[in-house]
C-alpha cells in the first residue's frame, strides 16, 4: 500500500507509511504513526480525528491487533478436555475494557504443563472457583481476635 497524504496542518502534508501502536491517553485513543520517508525515531502519536483521510491504515492495524489478540488469548485447552489450575497473573486486554488472565492448566494425558492467556468471560463460565480463589487470596482480611 502506498503512503496516504494527511495534512497536519494547513500548508504540510505527509505520507503514512504504517499505524505501528495503539494506546489511550486521558481518554482519547491514539495511533503511532511512521512517516514515510522518515526514521522510525520520528513516529508520532496522532488523535483519530487525524488520521481521517488514512482510515485503511487505522482499519488495517485494528484488525493486525484483533488477529494478534486472539492469537494470544486463545481459548486455553477446554477443547481438549484441560482445565485451568491457577491464575498466575492478570492484565486489561488493549482495548481496557476486560480482564486476561494467565492461566496454568491441568492437562488431560499427562502431557506437558502449559501457559496461556484466556479472557474473563471463558474463566468465569469454565472454572469460576480458580477466580474465587484467586480473589480471595487477595482480599486483606482483618485479624479477628
Amino acid at each position: 500500500m502506498s503512503g496516504s497524504p494527511v495534512s497536519v496542518s494547513s500548508q504540510e502534508e505527509y505520507m503514512v507509511e504504517a499505524i505501528t501502536n495503539k494506546r489511550v491517553k486521558n481518554g482519547r485513543t491514539e495511533y503511532e504513526v511512521k512517516w514515510q520517508g522518515y526514521s522510525d525515531n520520528e513516529k508520532t502519536w496522532e488523535p483519530i480525528e487525524n488520521l481521517q483521510s488514512v482510515m485503511t491504515y487505522v482499519l488495517d492495524f485494528e484488525q493486525a491487533l484483533k488477529q494478534k489478540q486472539a492469537q494470544e488469548v486463545g481459548e486455553g485447552n477446554y477443547d481438549d478436555g484441560d482445565s485451568a489450575d491457577e491464575i498466575l497473573q492478570i492484565r486489561k486486554d488493549n482495548d481496557g475494557q476486560n480482564l486476561l488472565f494467565q492461566v496454568s492448566w491441568k492437562q488431560k494425558n499427562n502431557r506437558a504443563p502449559k501457559v496461556s492467556w484466556i479472557n474473563q468471560n471463558t474463566l468465569k463460565t469454565h472454572n469460576p472457583e480458580i477466580l474465587i480463589d484467586y480473589l480471595l487470596k487477595k482480599i486483606k482480611w482483618p485479624n479477628n481476635k
